[in-house]
């Protein structure tokens, strides 16, 4: 399971010209399921992204975690993180789940998720989707299970 967790003061999906969903303060996290990948890595990644300390707290920029937060998370399904990009000029998906695995397993995450931290909203799996984000400080972090 691999995700990429950016840092936002605002972040919103879009779908056919519709406002989906969005956040104001809080993380937007990108999430790619990947073959193999098990429940076990599902509940590893939630824990990791909810107590990793990313945010400003009174101890500086990285003092505090999600967990510890009143910010929002907005959470959408990418299974181009997955892509293998060293050999070539077209990436390759080989190691992204099959859609029909990945939608139980993105689902999952995001139950999971919504049990450790009420503040949830997502994308829409499968769709088409336009992200607008402010990323904030830039802060951006990549994680793997």
């Amino acid at each position: 399971m691999l995700a990429t967790v950016q840092r936002v003061s605002s972040a919103k999906v879009i779908i056919e010209d519709e406002l989906y969903s969005s956040i104001g303060n809080g993380c937007l996290i990108f999430v790619c399921v990947e073959q193999n990948d098990t429940h076990e890595k599902i509940n590893e990644m939630v824990n990791k992204i909810i107590n990793f300390r990313m945010l400003d707290g009174p101890k500086g920029i990285t003092s505090l975690s999600l967990k510890d937060s009143n910010e929002e998370v907005l959470i959408v399904s990418q299974f181009t993180l997955a892509a293998i990009t060293n050999k070539g000029s077209k990436p390759s998906f080989h190691r992204a789940a099959k859609p029909q695995d990945a939608k139980l397993m993105y689902d999952e995450f995001v139950n999971e998720f919504r049990k450790l931290f009420i503040n949830v909203h997502e994308g829409k799996f499968g769709a088409l989707m336009e992200i607008t984000l402010t990323n904030k400080g830039p802060v951006t972090f990549n994680f793997k299970t």
